[in-house]
């Protein structure tokens, strides 16, 4: 079996709402959008210098020799995929792959496709390895997001995003010494009811309200460092969470001397409390939502 094993940039294009546009508008004018947003991104990727792997489902893989190649398409990806129902998820890697067959293997691919996943819709993360191979200024485009765990990997590393994205505040991940309640609680019926202001929204069991900047959640914030999309209270099975995606993360508090820093990962949430979207609930400027969880 022929297979050579090359330094290159792994770019995964992850194309997402496809699902609520096949629900508006049909599955034949969805398949038409879904597959000119596909040709789109591998067009921007070849005109780059870029090397089109596959396209699997909603995404596309490709490889560049040059870092700075990799770069410039991400970005002329994200100026051009911003509006209308689809955006992308992008993840950037740099490092040794295989490649035999036509495809690409190896830890990098891996890694570039949970950056893909991790990322929120619209965003791009970068890794470490991709920044330090960047010319000083390439990285000049880019801001360190923060230290992120993937599955798989022993260390946290160092995660990057665009300069220009949401424009959150860069935080530490929940500091040390931080315990998170996820244990599950028995499945049961319950209403989670949320405020914010004059707004008020509650969900049931299978049912999520979304918090963000972006005038498409379910309860608007309008602060610079929230995200367009914060994160979402959601009901499954019973048990009430909270699923953090932002780039400045959430402060949840139960009660008195109670709070926690959470940032792009779930929780469960239990009784009632409030959260503070990217500031501490204590400072003036901090936008408070109260959540009760009601039985029955």
């Amino acid at each position: 079996m022929n297979q050579e094993r090359i330094l290159a940039a792994v770019l995964l294009a992850d194309v997402v709402g496809s699902t609520p546009l096949y629900e508006r508008i049909g599955d034949d004018a969805a398949l038409q959008q879904i597959s000119d947003c596909l040709d789109a991104i591998r067009g921007i990727a070849v005109r780059h210098g870029g090397d089109f792997i596959h396209s699997k489902g909603d995404d596309v893989l490709s490889l560049f020799e040059r870092p700075e190649a990799a770069l410039r398409a991400v970005l002329q990806i994200s100026s051009q995929l911003t509006k209308g129902s689809l955006t992308t998820r992008i993840g950037l890697h740099f490092g040794a792959v295989i490649r035999t067959r036509g495809e690409v293997f190896g830890d990098v691919v891996n890694v570039t496709a949970r950056l893909s996943t991790t990322a929120n819709p619209g965003e791009v993360l970068i890794s470490q390895s991709f920044f330090e191979a960047l010319s000083s200024e390439g990285r000049s485009a880019l801001r360190l997001l923060d230290k992120m765990p993937f599955k798989g990997k022993e260390e946290p590393f160092d995660v990057y995003t665009l300069g220009s994205d949401d424009g959150g505040l860069t935080t530490q991940i929940a500091s040390q010494g931080t315990i998170i309640d996820r244990r599950f609680a028995p499945a049961r019926h319950i209403n989670l009811v949320i405020r914010y202001g004059d707004q008020l929204r509650s969900c049931r069991n299978n049912e999520f309200v979304t918090i963000g900047r972006s005038p498409e959640c379910n309860i608007v914030v309008p602060r610079p460092w929230v995200s367009r999309h914060h994160a979402t209270f959601t009901i499954s099975n019973g048990r009430a969470g909270l699923a953090e995606r932002s780039s400045s993360g959430t402060f949840v508090s139960t009660g008195p001397d109670q709070e926690v820093f959470v940032r792009r990962e779930a929780i469960l949430l239990f009784g009632s409390g409030v959260i503070s979207p990217g500031r501490r609930s204590s400072l003036s400027d901090a936008q408070i939502l109260s959540y009760e969880i009601i039985s029955g």
